[in-house]
């Protein structure tokens, strides 16, 4: 009886999707901490604001489309969910310096 209740739980958990990841980038002396990010589709990424300036987090897509996640102030966190798959440009809109790349797999 147990094998049979242990078979059905492995054949229910792998029939489960995995769980989407949330991973952290910070924003220190007007940069990224990372200039390139790898991720699956369905991941969250937060943008933790560790600069002493705001920030506003710009995430462009392949097809042209943004979504501008708005002012960020000083020790703040914005998050942003990648559903499909592509390469993203994520900038800051007021320090045109502040780019990074987020490839959704």
């Amino acid at each position: 009886m147990k094998i049979k209740y242990i078979a059905a739980l492995s054949v229910l958990a792998l029939a489960m999707p995995a769980l989407a990841a949330d991973l952290a980038v910070s924003q220190s002396n007007q940069t990224f901490s990372s200039a390139s990010l790898s991720v699956h589709a369905g991941d969250k990424v937060e943008f933790k604001n560790a600069d002493t300036v705001t920030h506003n987090i710009t995430v462009k897509g392949g097809e042209g489309d943004a979504d501008d996640l708005g002012l960020q102030k000083p020790g703040t966190t914005v998050s942003y969910k990648f559903d499909a798959k592509g390469v993203y440009r994520i900038v800051c809109s007021i320090h045109p310096r502040m780019k990074m790349t987020v490839t959704a797999q």
